[in-house]
């Protein structure tokens, strides 16, 4: 990894560590979003604790600060080496992500990740971003288990990226087992067909 990656590694980290829903939720009620709901600092948890309104909130900025940190990676790529742009790519989208789930602003104890790694994987391919998303929301409507449909758009995003966007499935790979890690309780709930359902 050379300086410039090191460099929109940092830029994305600190951007992506930004959390709205935890700063949303102190500033309302005064409280950790993270002591209260599902103890997630997410947008799912948003949802349940601040309502729809202030937890779509939530999700749009957490869009926000990737794209923000992506326009601005973009521009450093484009005013010093658009050669790099595969690789200023994998670096962003695995800082994205690190930064949103392990945050140095809040003792590295994030969100799940599932909202910035798809706008991420949104911004590494919108064609394929688009059909998992659409997969996933179909799987959430029907079962009403927003953490379902979240695992079968990550891992259809992984299947379809294997053959058509090799050059970054190192890193999709890496991502997507951040967020199966952190659904980790998520997926045993599922097993013991144990898990919270959501109005969708």
């Amino acid at each position: 990894m050379n300086i410039f990656n090191v460099i929109v590694f940092i830029i994305t980290y600190a951007i992506c560590s930004i959390n709205p829903a935890i700063i949303i939720c102190k500033k309302i009620t005064g409280q950790d979003i993270r002591k209260l709901g599902s103890g997630n600092a997410g947008s799912a948890n948003a949802m349940r604790v601040l309502g729809r309104v202030k937890g779509s909130i939530v999700i749009a900025l957490d869009v926000l600060k990737v794209l923000l940190s992506f326009y601005i990676v973009k521009a450093l790529c484009n005013l010093f080496d658009r050669q790099l742009y595969s690789s200023v790519m994998n670096t962003f989208a695995i800082a994205s992500v690190i930064g949103h789930v392990f945050p140095a602003y809040y003792k590295f104890r994030g969100g799940k990740g599932a909202i910035v790694a798809f706008t991420t994987a949104f911004l590494l391919n919108h064609k394929i971003a688009l059909i998992c998303i659409i997969c996933a929301l179909v799987v959430m409507f029907f079962t009403k288990i927003v953490s379902l449909g979240t695992i079968v758009g990550i891992l259809l995003y992984n299947l379809i990226a294997l053959f058509f966007i090799p050059e970054y499935i190192v890193t999709i790979i890496a991502i997507s087992l951040i967020i199966l890690y952190k659904h980790r309780e998520n997926i045993q709930r599922l097993l013991a067909k144990q898990e919270v359902k959501f109005k969708i």
